[in-house]
C-alpha cells in the first residue's frame, strides 16, 4: 500500500510539477504580483474615498435636519406656546389659538399637526382632525415626565394615531412636546408638535445622495423615525438593541468608519452620530461591496489575466516540458515517448 502510494505521488510530481515550475508563468506571476500590490493600494484609496463621502453626506444630513427644527422652535416659543397657555387659561381665547395653528401652516410646511393637551391629558385643541372621543394621553411617558418632574421639552418618535386621525404608513412622526405652566410655574398642559414624515424624507431625498447610500434618522430611545431608501414595515421599530445601539451607549462617541447596519447588522462603510442640539441620532452607510465594487471588478479582471497568462503559458511549454518529463522517466527525447502516452 505505501508502495502504491509512492509511485502515485511520484508519478504526479514528475507530471505536474514542470508546470509550477515553467519560467513563462512564472514571470507571468511575478509580473501580476505588482499589480496585486497597486491592486491592494487602491482597495484602502477607495475604502478612505468611500469613509469622506459618507461623513460629507451625514454632515449634510445633519444640516437639513437643524434647519427643519430650527425655525420650529421658535414658533414654538413665539407663538404656539404662548397662545396654548392663554387657551388652558382662558377658553375664551380659542379664536387665537386658531389664527396661531393657520399662522403655523403658512409658514412651517414642515409641521403636520399641532394639539394641545390640559392638565388631566385630554386634548382640547388641535390643528387638524383628533380621535373621537378626544384623546387622553394621561398615561403617556413623556406627558408624564412633563407633569411629574418638570421635563420642559423633549423630542421623540411617536404614533401619531395615538392622538389625531392619521392612520397612513407615514403615521410614525418626529414630535415636540413641551411643557405648559401658568404665571406661578404649576403644570396645567402640554403642548405636542408634530412634524410631517414625508417632508422630512423629501429633504434628505433631495440631497445630492451617495448611490447605494442608506440614511435612517432615529430618536435617542433608538425609534426609527425615517430611512431612505424607503422602507416603511421599519418605520417605528426600535432598534436600541443592536450592535451599533450598544456600542454607541458605551462609548457616547461618534462612530465612524466599518460599522454595522443599525437594522440589520450587516457592514458598511458609515458614520453614526448625534444632531448638535437635538436627542437625534442619524446613520448614514455605504454597504462595504458597494462602496469597494469597482475595486472588486479591477481584481476580477486581474485574476482572470493571471489565469489567462499561466494557461497561455504552460500551453507554449508543453513540448518542452514534455521532453523534460521523458529525460526524466528515462527515455529520451525521441517521439516513442510520446506515441506510448508518457510526458504531457
Amino acid at each position: 500500500m505505501v508502495k502504491r502510494v509512492h509511485r502515485t505521488l511520484k508519478a504526479w510530481v514528475k507530471r505536474w510539477l514542470p508546470l509550477l515550475l515553467a519560467p513563462p508563468a512564472l514571470l507571468a506571476l511575478l509580473f501580476n504580483t505588482w499589480e496585486f500590490a497597486g491592486l491592494w493600494i487602491e482597495h484602502d484609496k477607495a475604502f478612505e474615498e468611500a469613509q469622506v463621502q459618507v461623513q460629507s453626506l451625514s454632515r449634510e444630513v445633519s444640516r437639513t435636519l437643524v434647519a427643519t427644527l430650527g425655525p420650529v422652535d421658535i414658533h414654538i416659543t413665539d407663538h404656539l406656546r404662548p397662545a396654548a397657555t392663554r387657551l388652558l387659561a382662558s377658553p375664551a381665547s380659542r379664536p387665537q389659538l386658531q389664527r396661531v395653528f393657520q399662522l403655523t401652516a403658512q409658514r412651517l410646511p414642515q409641521v403636520a399637526a399641532v394639539v394641545v393637551f390640559d392638565a388631566s391629558g385630554r386634548a382640547v385643541a388641535a390643528s387638524v382632525p383628533t380621535l373621537r372621543p378626544f384623546s387622553d394621553i394621561s398615561g403617556g411617558h413623556f406627558f408624564q415626565r412633563h407633569r411629574d418632574q418638570g421635563l420642559e421639552s423633549a423630542i421623540f418618535v411617536g404614533d401619531s394615531s395615538l392622538t389625531v386621525a392619521e392612520t397612513g404608513p407615514a403615521r410614525w412622526r418626529l414630535m415636540i412636546s413641551q411643557r405648559l405652566r401658568d404665571l406661578d410655574g404649576r403644570f396645567v398642559g402640554m403642548l405636542l408638535v408634530q412634524l410631517d414624515t414625508e417632508q422630512i424624507f423629501s429633504r434628505i431625498a433631495d440631497l445630492n445622495l451617495i448611490a447605494g447610500a442608506g440614511v435612517r434618522i432615529f430618536d435617542d430611545s433608538g425609534r426609527l423615525l425615517v430611512n431612505h431608501p424607503r422602507d416603511y414595515s421599519l418605520a417605528g421599530r426600535n432598534f436600541l438593541d443592536t450592535r451599533l445601539f450598544r456600542r454607541w451607549a458605551a462609548e457616547k462617541r461618534e462612530l465612524a468608519g466599518r460599522i454595522p447596519d443599525p437594522t440589520d447588522d450587516s457592514p458598511e462603510i458609515g458614520v453614526f452620530r448625534t444632531i448638535e442640539g437635538y436627542p437625534i441620532l442619524i446613520s448614514v452607510g455605504l454597504p462595504e461591496d458597494a462602496a469597494l465594487l469597482e475595486w472588486w471588478r479591477e481584481l476580477a479582471i486581474l485574476m482572470l489575466t493571471v489565469v489567462a497568462f499561466v494557461a497561455a503559458s504552460s500551453l507554449a511549454a508543453r513540448r518542452p516540458l514534455a521532453k523534460w518529463v521523458l529525460h526524466l522517466n528515462g527515455k529520451g527525447e525521441d517521439d516513442k515517448g510520446f506515441a506510448d502516452g508518457d510526458g504531457i
